[in-house]
């Protein structure tokens, strides 16, 4: 089982445990000495261990050992890291109770001739990426387990039997996934009359609205208003405390790295993962926080115990404590896809690609804007400057990792320019036409 606990001073440590609740020795030593002190994130070493979990039910599944075979110099053959390969490709939520304790259907002889082929049902399976991380996990956590078992060794030759073993594992991760993530770029922003729609639908008082209650539907305007207008990621939004937020003259909201924060109560506490900044928001949606803040929060009790913005509203045992990462992705956007199927385009994340489209068009615009007033005194703003307003408000350090989203406005200006030059073809044969 995996479970993240929340120690004292605030930090959260991610546990792999038998069900007793006593904790894996091997699970916890690889995660502590390879991934916390080398400074992984908590959802990266969730994630790993999660990976790991699929390796145990592999072990089950064909009744093996590893730790025992480890320490006998017994390693992964090549069929074993296949039977593991094709094993880490299944989806472990549709999968049924396999191994040792799973009841088997006993077979009776049947004659050939009398035989029938069975159909089998396809299992489900995960995507390429989750696949090629799950393995490059089984290589890194077998490698280091079986270096630790055999250590007292000294030999030359498990190290090398180890290190092929290891190996061979990697080899086996899919290839291409590079291709799938050149995906269509509005696959990742979505197209700007989506999102109008989407933010209408979602707006306080409009009769498409899913949610009921106007209080959900104010909190509901602000998260969908701060994603699309600030480009913010998800784990920013739900950090977002109430001393970060700014409603002055010009208003801004405060993205900080609030980790290991013992006031905030969520097991899987959503962070910064990259630099703080201020980002400036629009008056409307500060009017709409200023009311939430002073007119919607305070009347929840046990909101006032925490400094965080935006609260959850259903009543029970989550009641106005901090909203959850899981409450954003599997009750609020999907509440609004039951409206319109085409909203299953938008979610955090794309939100945040349409921010940046918006910045493309709005500098674009700025810049025709300064070419046709020549004289005006206002520079336009080059690719160089850009980049660095890019990388200021989407928080990066490298300049180069804005690139990602800016693909649906380079494709949609290299079209652009594809059909002006074919425009300007067809007027140069026209002529020639007219003129033979």
């Amino acid at each position: 089982m995996l479970s993240v606990h929340v120690l004292a001073g605030g930090e959260r440590v991610p546990m792999l445990h038998d069900e007793q609740g006593v904790p894996l020795f091997y699970p916890t030593l690889f995660a502590t000495s390879q991934l916390r002190n080398a400074g992984a994130a908590v959802n990266t070493i969730r994630n790993k261990l999660a990976d790991l979990v699929v390796l145990h039910r592999w072990e089950q599944a064909n009744s093996r050992d590893l730790i025992a075979e480890f320490r006998t110099g017994r390693f992964l053959t090549l069929a074993d890291v296949v039977s593991l390969r094709d094993f880490a490709k299944l989806d472990m939520r549709k999968l049924k109770p396999i191994g040792p304790g799973s009841k088997k259907r006993g077979g009776a002889v049947v004659d050939f001739l009398e035989a029938r082929v069975a159909s089998i049902p396809a299992q489900t399976t995960i995507v390429g990426q989750q696949h090629f991380n799950r393995i490059s996990t089984f290589a890194d956590y077998l490698e280091f387990t079986a270096s630790v078992l055999t250590q007292h060794q000294n030999s030359t030759r498990i190290a090398q039997d180890i290190a092929r073993m290891a190996k061979a594992i990697r080899k086996h991760r899919p290839r291409g996934l590079a291709k799938q993530k050149d995906e269509d770029p509005d696959l990742r922003s979505p197209p700007s009359d989506l999102v109008e729609r989407f933010m209408e639908v979602g707006a306080e008082g409009d009769p498409r609205n899913p949610f009921l209650n106007p209080e959900v539907q104010l909190r509901n305007s602000i998260i969908f208003g701060l994603l699309r207008h600030t480009g913010m990621r998800r784990g920013e939004l739900l950090s977002l405390r109430l001393e970060q937020i700014d409603l002055g003259h010009e208003p801004y909201v405060w993205v900080r790295r609030n980790q290991d924060d013992k006031h905030d109560p969520r097991p899987y506490q959503p962070v910064t993962k990259t630099r703080e900044r201020p980002l400036p928001i629009p008056e409307a949606l500060a009017n709409q926080i200023d009311r939430y803040m002073l007119k919607v929060r305070p009347t929840i009790a046990p909101a006032r115990k925490h400094p965080y913005l935006l609260v959850s509203h259903r009543k029970g045992s989550t009641w106005g404590k901090p909203l959850s990462a899981s409450a954003l992705s599997s009750q609020i956007f999907p509440r609004m896809r039951e409206v319109d199927s085409a909203f299953k385009a938008i979610h955090p994340h794309a939100l945040r690609h349409h921010f940046n489209y918006e910045l493309s068009v709005s500098i674009d615009k700025h810049n025709a804007r300064v070419r046709s007033e020549n004289g005006s005194g206002v520079a336009p703003i080059s690719e160089g400057r850009e980049q660095d307003v890019r990388a200021f408000l989407n928080g990066h350090r490298n300049k180069a990792s804005g690139a990602v989203y800016n693909k649906r406005h380079v494709r949609e200006a290299s079209d652009r320019a594809a059909r002006q030059i074919q425009e300007g073809s067809k007027r140069i044969e026209t002529f020639k036409d007219d003129h033979d």
